[in-house]
């Protein structure tokens, strides 16, 4: 049984590695699994492994386990890396794509009209700052998407 949940602060120094796996496996796979479903999807070497990793989620209050063996998310947090991602099940995109995508549309509507008008000095000064911004947003996006807890060649 659980006694007092933890922060998402002290849950961040509890879960890392393989655990950490597992519940971001979890989360990108919804419905309830079974011990030996997580262990495929996440590439662990034994179901026995994998039991130990839920059993911890359990602990920590963030999984629940129903009376046929499957395991379901009780608790959504994002905790470390996990804090750079949005979305729900399979859907989890960097936080940093948003951005670089709407700066991405303001640069090109910027380059657009610069072919319309005389582009003026400030004009074409605004354009490099917003392609700078676009190239270390896209960067970001990237940079967090390569380190995700799990790896997108997962066995579904």
């Amino acid at each position: 049984m659980t006694k007092e949940e933890p922060t998402d602060d002290e849950l961040a120094e509890l879960i890392k590695g393989k655990t950490l796996s597992v519940y971001w496996y979890m989360l990108r796979h919804p419905e309830p699994l079974t011990a030996r479903e997580i262990q495929r999807g996440a590439e662990l070497s034994s179901p026995s492994l994998s039991m130990h990793h839920l059993e911890r989620l359990k602990q920590f209050g963030l999984v629940d386990k129903d009376v046929h063996g499957q395991y379901t998310i009780k608790r959504d947090v994002r905790i470390g890396i996990l804090n750079q991602f949005m979305g729900r099940g399979r859907i989890m995109v960097p936080r940093f794509l948003f951005y670089a995508t709407f700066y991405s549309s303001l640069t090109a509507a910027l380059g657009s009209l610069l072919v319309w008008v005389t582009p003026d000095w400030y004009s074409l000064v605004l354009l490099v700052l917003l392609v700078s911004v676009c190239v270390v947003l896209w960067y970001e996006a990237l940079k967090v998407w390569r380190e995700q807890p799990f790896p997108e060649g997962e066995n579904d």
